[in-house]
């Protein structure tokens, strides 16, 4: 007879418990490599000494074309090798120049280490407010409020100018009707103000 789907699923899983219950053989604890055991025994190491070791330069020393090969080997520390390769960095006019572009060189993740006295335009509930509108606004207003302080005058240089004679055509009934000057310039203004405003 077949087997059902139960008694399928429950020999699985008893076949599951009995390979739980088998003991796992110890692990092994593969001894460290020699680069490893070197590398642990360098750490301990003053900067000095490990360079004495393996005939490597002084970092602070390197310039352009220096060799740096031995600062690569496994077992020299992380920080010695760090080290090695800014000074060859800095050493390089092609690599050394900033272009300007280094925005996030330092990490800011970190409030303590950021410049002290950064402020941002940027207020929560608020979004960034620009203060070079409200500078306009105070500005506006003084200029407002001074123009009403001042009666408009003439310097005393300038000579009055003379405006053309306005030609009065009479209407039939004995009325004069004066053009209006005023509509002419209204035809030459826009009909709206454009909403976006280029600064």
């Amino acid at each position: 007879m077949a087997e059902s789907r139960l008694q399928r699923w429950s020999r699985k899983k008893s076949k599951a418990a009995r390979k739980d219950e088998l003991p796992t053989p110890p692990a092994v604890e593969a001894e460290p490599s020699p680069e490893v055991q070197e590398l642990a025994v360098n750490e301990t190491l003053p900067e000095h000494e490990v360079l004495e070791k393996y005939g490597l330069p002084d970092p602070d020393s390197i310039e352009l074309g220096t060799d740096i090969t031995g600062f690569m080997r496994k077992e020299i520390p992380d920080l010695l090798r760090r080290k090695a390769l800014r000074a060859l960095w800095k050493s390089n006019p092609v690599l050394a120049v900033l272009d300007g572009l280094n925005d996030y060189d330092e990490d800011f993740t970190d409030a303590g280490t950021t410049v002290k006295g950064a402020k941002t335009l940027y207020k929560v509930g608020q979004g960034l407010i620009d203060k070079t509108k409200k500078i306009d606004e105070q500005l506006e207003n003084r200029i407002e409020t001074q123009a009403e302080g001042l009666e408009p005058t003439e310097p005393e240089g300038v000579t009055e100018k003379l405006e053309p004679e306005i030609a009065v055509e009479p209407l039939p009934g004995g009325r004069s009707v004066l053009p209006v000057v005023g509509e002419t310039e209204a035809e030459s203004e826009p009909r709206y103000r454009p909403r976006m405003r280029f600064e």
